[in-house]
């Protein structure tokens, strides 16, 4: 179980590293409900995957971009949009990120603030261990909340997402295109949860992590859990409410040739969360584990 803060513990930035289509902007919207949180202009910074993760530099470019474009208004002597600025600020210097969740934690009455981005679940080892550092040097503890969806609904749900966003590259019915892609290395480093773990912990321990299936989510016991691990007061949650939820198909669910082979590929995955949470737990949340058992 996950440590709960303490009275000296009383400042927390929530670090979220996804995992991608597993609740990220329901738990993002839920925190920012709380008047005990701050959660700052964004849901998602996107600072350290922009820049350590090549994969991700395509937000580090955007960004540039924009923030090119609000300087060349700036020096015309018109008005420009100061969050593409301030996050420009967090890649040029680093230290000015800490500095403005800390600045969010001054204000009377919060008690957190958050940084959820899915990527943040590529992140290594040593990124970890230097935003626990940053935050610690100002007093502030990081609470890593990892959710995670059973690998293969995980992936069924990111082919509809990418079919929706762009379906002029995606001629394939979503059933067919699961089959082409669970394996490739995009997928596989936003799947592979077990490597995400292994970093966490050896950053910030075992019980310094709050693990949750998205499965169980929308529950009130879990938001319960959540609220203490974070240091919050527990408040009701909208656990009707999906948020960035993928479109549907004629096939609801993956068919099982297709849920078993992705299942077995994922195999280390399945059985690093089962032996994290119990197997119960693991078995009763995420049904195609029986794929592995039989």
């Amino acid at each position: 179980m996950a440590a709960v803060p303490t009275s000296a513990d009383s400042r927390t930035f929530v670090l979220g590293v996804g995992a991608q289509k597993a609740g990220t902007s329901w738990l993002h919207d839920h925190l920012a409900s709380s008047p005990q949180c701050d959660p700052g202009f964004l849901k998602e910074y996107h600072v350290w995957d922009g820049l350590d993760l090549e994969a991700m530099a395509h937000f580090r470019e955007r960004l540039m971009k924009r923030s090119q474009r609000a300087a060349a208004r700036l020096a015309r002597g018109r008005e420009a949009d100061p969050e593409n600025l301030r996050l420009a600020s967090f890649y040029a210097d680093p230290e000015a990120y800490f500095d403005y969740f800390e600045l969010l934690l001054s204000r009377p009455g919060i008690r957190a603030t958050t940084d959820i981005t899915p990527s943040y679940a590529m992140l290594s080892v040593e990124r970890l261990a230097a935003i626990r550092d940053g935050f610690g040097r100002r007093g502030i503890r990081v609470a890593p909340v990892f959710l995670m969806r059973e690998p293969a609904e995980r992936i069924w749900s990111a082919v509809r997402m990418y079919k929706k966003r762009r379906p002029e590259r995606h001629d394939r019915t979503p059933e067919e295109r699961v089959l082409e892609v669970y394996a490739e290395p995009w997928f596989e480093l936003r799947t592979r949860y077990e490597l995400t773990m292994g970093a966490l912990e050896a950053v910030f321990g075992r019980d310094g992590v709050h693990y949750v299936l998205y499965e169980r989510l929308f529950e009130e016991p879990t938001v319960q859990e959540l609220a203490a691990f974070v240091g919050i007061d527990p408040a009701p949650a909208d656990t009707d409410r999906r948020v960035n939820a993928s479109p549907k198909t004629d096939v609801l669910r993956l068919p099982d040739d297709a849920a078993r082979r992705i299942a077995e590929h994922y195999r280390a995955t399945y059985e690093a969360v089962a032996a994290r949470l119990g197997h119960d737990v693991v078995a009763t949340a995420w049904p195609d584990l029986r794929w592995l058992e039989s």
